[in-house]
């Protein structure tokens, strides 16, 4: 009777093992980008270097969506009290 009761746990457990891997699976392949793998990751490149084309802005002074964003925070922190 013990042998019967320790085989239908891991039987049990084994069932819900693949069920969470076929789960695990479908949320993946709806999700995925071309070249992903389920388990392994993918060899490529790491990073992307911008093109010639691509400027950099490296100044001190803030853009226009970086002054708004700016404003809009400080005016969320004078609500709050800060």
């Amino acid at each position: 009777m013990n042998l019967e009761a320790i085989g239908l746990l891991l039987l049990g457990a084994f069932l819900l093992f693949c069920g969470v891997m076929l789960g695990g699976w479908l949320v993946f392949k709806s999700k995925a980008g071309p070249g992903e793998g389920f388990i392994r990751t993918p060899k490529g490149e790491a990073f992307v270097i911008p093109g010639e084309g691509v400027a950099e802005d490296n100044s001190e002074e803030p853009n226009k969506a970086e002054a708004n964003a700016l404003k809009r925070s400080m005016q969320f922190l004078k609500t709050l009290g800060g």
